[in-house]
């Protein structure tokens, strides 16, 4: 299929519009879940005698609150240098010819 100026080739949703699934998922989890109910079995787990529980609701906790933390990542060789060759790009208003 040939490009055609103004022709979208990029799918999915457009910018700002809700996520129709994940829309239906909240709405049904209000309705069956409140609001109360949820702080309830939250403060039972933040205070659950096994450590691995607590320690997983902290982490999420953390989370939402404040983000998830960068994990760096780690080798034992330095990264080599990226290079990019830009001198395929045509200057402004020149035109690309293609042999065929």
């Amino acid at each position: 299929m040939a490009f055609n100026k103004g022709h979208e080739i990029f799918g999915g949703r457009k910018k700002s519009v809700r996520n129709k699934c994940s829309a239906h998922i909240k709405d049904l989890l209000a309705k069956i879940y409140c609001e109360e109910d949820f702080i309830e079995d939250f403060a039972k787990l933040r205070k659950s005698h096994d450590d691995r529980i607590r320690l997983e609701v902290l982490k999420l906790a953390l989370a939402y609150q404040f983000g998830k933390p960068i994990q760096p990542v780690i080798s034992e060789e330095p990264a080599p240098p990226i290079k990019i060759d830009i001198s395929a790009i045509p200057r402004h208003g020149e035109r690309v010819t293609t042999s065929s």
